[in-house]
């Protein structure tokens, strides 16, 4: 018997430029009920109220979002915002992407609004090319960047994808996995790979490392 799909929705940019967006449409090839909750536009700006956030979020495995989004606009820093306030109440577990925005030096201010929205986040990806600038704001080793996270913050998940190895570590309450993935795999196709798993696997050590393992199949 074939089992359901994974249901997620995203909160992209409308120019899909995002890697929220690239995450979610990476789902959508891999057989995700995926949806986005802002239509693609060639316009930035949108009317945040008009938003159905119960009706969307509504029996959803995950919400995808990323930390450049936030800094595009009042109307995308308000979305942002409600979409991990309405997703707590629906049950939908939310996924960050921190990235690196396009103005670098606004890094801090795009991890400030993580920090306060932690408790919200139930996964969190760290982009590869933010690790070592996280790092340095943080005055962490890079190594040591993940484990140190979720131990202070206590998000269930910490993550990366080291795009040059070709290797996926992930940091959890029960210990850290480093799982060989391939370098032909980019890290926007193994995230959406492991959100897809991960429910089907469940949340323990050997769930999760099954689920990172099987995310480029």
């Amino acid at each position: 018997m074939a089992r359901a799909p994974v249901r997620m929705v995203g909160l992209g940019l409308r120019d899909r430029s995002d890697r929220a967006s690239a995450i979610l449409e990476s789902s959508i090839g891999l057989g995700a009920d995926a949806q986005f909750i802002i239509e693609r536009s060639e316009i930035n700006e949108f009317d945040q109220g008009l938003i159905d956030w119960r009706g969307m979020l509504d029996s959803k495995h995950w919400l995808v979002l990323s930390t450049s989004c936030l800094l595009e606009g009042k109307s995308m820093k308000w979305a942002w915002g409600s979409s991990l306030t309405f997703a707590e109440l629906e049950g939908c577990k939310s996924v960050m992407v921190v990235d690196m925005p396009r103005d670098s030096e606004r890094l801090e201010e795009a991890w400030g609004s993580v920090i306060e929205r932690i408790r919200q986040i139930h996964l969190l990806f760290i982009d590869p090319k933010a690790m070592k600038a996280l790092a340095e704001l943080e005055g962490i080793e890079e190594d040591r960047l993940l484990g140190e996270i979720r131990s202070r913050s206590l998000v269930p998940i910490v993550c990366s994808f080291d795009t040059e190895k070709g290797v996926a570590s992930i940091s959890h309450a029960l210990g850290q996995e480093i799982v060989e993935v391939g370098k032909e795999v980019g890290f926007e196709r193994w995230l959406a790979g492991f959100l897809c798993e991960l429910p089907q696997s469940g949340s323990g050590a050997s769930g999760i490392a099954s689920a990172a393992g099987s995310a480029s199949g």
